[in-house]
Order: structure tokens, then C-alpha cells, then sequence
């Protein structure tokens, strides 16, 4: 290439590329202790510091390789206690808890983990960082005392969740909800509720707001007050966000109203397969003349604390299938272990949903997984423990691309005809690659479109134009509980007078049927 064909794309090179003068020091706050939702920040953070930004990032789960503007704070040391204490053999059990348990079980853990992030000695020598922040992003699950470090730093606040969302993640852009059609992350509803689910769908919320208000939101204020004494209350660091992104994307969610800054970024830790698969796990996907069944049950789930009824169920059927299986399996081997059955601690999981002989994911429903099986139009055989994973699980059973298996009911039988209808049933083949193609179909990738708004917010400082109106109002008037208290009071006037009027009308024309009547008597 000649020295005047290269000057062209030198030039494109350094517009796309932000300069020096426009790098942004940036701190991402991640303090929950759970591998997935760092793969998907991390996919952000790292875009970013390629971008040229520096980037300070408090998490459990450092990067390997980071790029040399990338700084690891560790808070793994200590979180691994609650870790270890949520996410254990008994993990399984979850599954038989009641649905209206789970937010309390959030409210308590979302004290405890706050309260030791936030005083550790890690994080106050971030507080104390003297050269300051451009932007802070925060992971927005239970972390509502942190918001005060985007005020400490006077920096714009960006929230992010590694799933789609919860509900209340749409108060802090005012963003409509409506529950008549938006399920809550914690129930397995659709958009299309029955009456009694709509019911549900609204007292469930209703009751996880109080709980929040009086419980959560109470120590978790405390909590500010101790680090951050002058920020203003948790309520109004929430409604302070610049931006939202979400990890959702309505090819695997139910199409609802987005405000400008709440942005839907859903598979943003996909990327272009770089990576050659191991050499064993390769001949052994390449070798499955009738196809390999992928199980997997997450990167907190281990396959080894699967409840050992099912898991002789699931023996049993994969020993009368003629499919090879890959299985998550943190040990050598499984007690009965056919001959068509591999197992490995882990593995590469999107490289292998990539794979064209990989027909079937059995999996614990996690959102990055179904991603991922979208992705690669792979249909789903879910069995949700715990969290979002029931609304997972029934949205693609509802959507026609995959199956789902109650962990409680679990059978040799109802294993095999779950994997041979994913397998053999060409409405849920096509739905699966039909959903496929409109993830793939978009302007840019989730990562671009990422790394643009939060770049957008930073050269906006903050992008206060972004806000909506309804952020100003208080909840009656944005429900028009006012206007409809009015509209209420004058239908009553009216009636009232209408009351009076019929009421008026009526004596006069019955004293003149008196009148007329002794006329005639007379």
C-alpha cells in the first residue's frame, strides 16, 4: 500500500480513536461476588480502556490480561465469606423456596455485603483518590449507598445490570413500567397476564417497594451516611442517573417503552470467536455423528451440588440417547457415567454453542446463556433455581425456542422428551434460528452501542437533556392520581347538579299535574 492510499485511513484511524486530550478517567463499581455479572461489565470496561479511557474497577473477579490503563481493585478476599455462604451445595434448594421469600432474602444480603464493601480498606483508598473521576458506572443491584461515590467524585452516574433489569431499576430515569404487561424479573410471567397474574404481578411489586422503603433503604442510607455524610438520600442518587444500560434486548425480552437514556445492550460479552477450541473437546464435538447435547448449569451452579435423584435421571436417559453430551462437571467423573457422556470443570461455553454439531443447552436459565443459545440459534431445555432465571426459562417456553424442566419433578422420562422434542421439533429448530437472526440484525453491535452512550454522557457532561420530565413529579401526579382526583370531584359536582336540576324540574311539573288535576276535578 503507497504512502497516499494509507493517509486516508490514518486519518480515520485517529477520528475514531479517542485522543489523549479526550480520555476520560472512569471508575467501574462492581462489588457483587458473581462471575456472570462481571463477564458482562468487564466486556464494557475493557472496550473502554481500549478506547484509550483509564479505568479503575472494584470487583471480585480481576481480568487476566488487562490493557496497561486498566487497574484492578480486589474485593475478593473479603466477599468470598458471603459467597461461600450463598453459593453452596444448598444452592439447589432455592428452587423450593417461595417466590415472595427471594426479595427478602436480597434486603438482607444487600446490607450485609454493602456494609463490608464500603468499609473496606480497598475502597476508602478509591474514596480518597485524590486525581478524582470523569464518570462512575455501577452495577445496580443492592448497591443503592454506592451511588454517592458519583457525587463524592462530582461526576456523572451511569447504572448497569448484567440482566434486564429490575423494576426499580426504571425509577432512576423515570422510565414507564406498566405491570398490566411488564413482568417482574422474580415471577415467570409473559407480557400477556391474566387477570389474577396481572393481580400478582402488581401486589408482588407493591409489597418488594415497601420492603425496600422501610428495610433496605433505611440501612442502606445509614450505610452513606457513615461513608458519604454530605450526599444527598439514596432516593435522589437514583434519580440522578445520566444513564441506564440494560443487558436485554427485545429478541429475547417483550418489546415495552424505553426513555432516551435507558438503553438496551443486551449480549454486549458477545464477540467474534477468537479462540481455537481445546483439542479434546474439538474431536469430540467433531466426531458426534448424531449431534452433542451441551449441560451446563452456570458459573455459580456446580454441577458436582446437583440433587442426586435428578442426576441419576439425567445418567439414566443420556445412556439411552444416541447424542454425546458435554457436561459441566467439577470433578474427573460421575458416578454411572455412560460412554457418550465428557465431563470437564469448564469450558468454553460460547466457542462451543458455536459449534454446528451442538443441537441441544440444558441449562439453569441464566440470561447469558440463553444469549448465548440465541446467539448461535441453539434451543434451551431450562430448570431454574433461583432469581431471573424462572422468567428466562418461561420466556423462551413461551416464545417457542426452548423447553423447561421443574428441578423437583425431574425424570429419566421427562429428560428424554424434553431433548428429543428440542431435537426433532422443527417449530422449535426454526423459532430458535429465527430468533437468531433478529439478534444478529442490528445497526451496531451491543458493545459499540455501549461504549457510545457512555462516551455520549461524557461529552455531554452527564447529558441532562437526556432526563425525563417525570423524574420532577411526585408519584401521584406522574399516576395522575391529581387530575383524576379532580375529574373525579367535578363529575360529582355535576351529578350534584344535574341531582338538583332533574330534582327542580320534577317538583314544578309534578305541582302542575296537582293543578291540572283539581282543574279537572273541578
Amino acid at each position: 500500500m503507497s504512502g497516499q492510499t494509507c493517509w486516508p485511513l490514518i486519518l480515520l484511524v485517529v477520528i475514531l480513536l479517542p485522543g489523549q486530550d479526550n480520555a476520560a478517567r472512569i471508575l467501574g463499581f462492581f462489588p457483587v461476588p458473581s462471575r456472570s455479572h462481571m463477564i458482562v461489565f468487564s466486556a464494557l470496561t475493557r472496550a473502554l480502556a481500549e478506547r484509550g479511557h483509564e479505568l479503575v474497577v472494584v470487583n471480585n473477579y480481576p481480568l487476566k490480561d488487562p490493557p496497561a490503563n486498566y487497574t484492578d481493585v480486589d474485593l475478593w478476599d473479603t466477599l468470598k465469606g458471603i459467597y461461600d455462604d450463598t453459593v453452596n451445595e444448598h444452592t439447589y434448594a432455592l428452587s423450593n423456596l417461595p417466590t415472595i421469600t427471594l426479595p427478602m432474602l436480597y434486603w438482607i444480603e444487600g446490607v450485609h455485603f454493602m456494609d463490608l464493601v464500603l468499609h473496606d480498606p480497598k475502597v476508602n483508598q478509591v474514596i480518597n483518590d485524590t486525581r478524582g473521576f470523569d464518570l462512575v458506572i455501577v452495577e445496580d443491584f443492592l448497591t443503592d449507598s454506592s451511588f454517592a461515590l458519583a457525587h463524592h467524585f462530582q461526576a456523572p452516574l451511569v447504572l448497569i445490570s448484567s440482566m434486564g433489569g429490575f423494576h426499580w431499576t426504571n425509577y432512576a430515569v423515570g422510565n414507564a413500567a406498566p405491570t398490566s404487561y411488564v413482568p417482574n424479573t422474580m415471577l415467570s410471567y409473559g407480557s400477556k397476564m391474566t387477570f389474577f397474574e396481572r393481580f400478582v404481578n402488581t401486589m408482588y411489586q407493591w409489597y418488594w417497594d415497601v420492603g425496600s422503603t422501610f428495610y433496605l433503604m433505611r440501612y442502606q442510607e445509614k450505610i452513606k451516611r457513615e461513608i458519604f455524610p454530605d450526599a444527598p438520600s439514596i432516593y435522589e442518587l437514583r434519580r440522578s442517573a445520566s444513564l441506564v444500560l440494560l443487558n436485554n434486548h427485545f429478541s429475547f425480552n417483550y418489546p415495552r417503552p424505553l426513555v432516551p437514556n435507558l438503553v438496551e445492550v443486551g449480549g454486549m460479552h458477545l464477540k467474534p470467536l477468537n479462540r481455537p477450541l481445546p483439542i479434546d473437546i474439538k474431536e469430540w464435538l467433531d466426531g458426534a455423528k448424531h449431534g452433542v447435547i451441551y449441560f451446563s448449569m452456570g458459573s455459580n451452579l456446580r454441577g458436582t451440588w446437583f440433587p442426586e435423584r435428578q442426576r441419576k435421571a439425567f445418567i439414566e436417559a443420556f445412556a439411552e440417547l444416541p447424542q454425546r453430551v458435554l457436561w459441566k462437571w467439577e470433578s474427573d467423573s460421575i458416578p454411572d457415567q455412560s460412554k457418550n457422556v465428557k465431563v470437564y470443570p469448564w469450558m468454553p461455553q460460547q466457542e462451543i454453542l458455536a459449534h454446528p454439531n451442538v443441537k441441544v443447552f440444558i441449562t439453569h436459565g441464566g440470561l447469558l446463556g440463553a444469549q448465548e443459545a440465541m446467539y448461535n440459534a441453539v434451543p434451551l431445555i431450562s430448570i431454574p433455581v433461583a432469581c431471573d432465571q424462572y422468567l428466562n426459562a418461561k420466556r423462551a417456553e413461551l416464545g417457542g425456542y426452548g423447553l423447561q424442566l421443574h428441578l423437583r419433578n425431574i425424570t429419566k422420562e421427562s429428560v428424554k422428551w424434553a431433548i428429543k422434542t428440542a431435537l426433532f421439533d422443527k417449530k422449535i429448530r426454526a423459532e430458535a434460528k429465527r430468533r437468531s437472526e433478529i439478534f444478529h440484525d442490528q445497526p451496531e453491535t451491543p458493545l459499540e452501542r455501549a461504549v457510545f452512550w457512555v462516551e455520549y454522557v461524557l461529552r455531554h457532561k452527564g447529558a441532562p437533556h437526556l432526563r425525563s420530565a417525570s423524574l420532577g413529579l411526585h408519584w401521584m401526579q406522574e399516576a395522575l392520581l391529581d387530575v383524576y382526583a379532580v375529574m373525579a370531584f367535578m363529575s360529582l359536582v355535576f351529578m350534584y347538579i344535574s341531582y338538583l336540576l332533574v330534582k327542580r324540574a320534577f317538583i314544578k311539573t309534578k305541582a302542575k299535574l296537582i293543578d291540572f288535576v283539581q282543574v279537572v276535578h273541578d
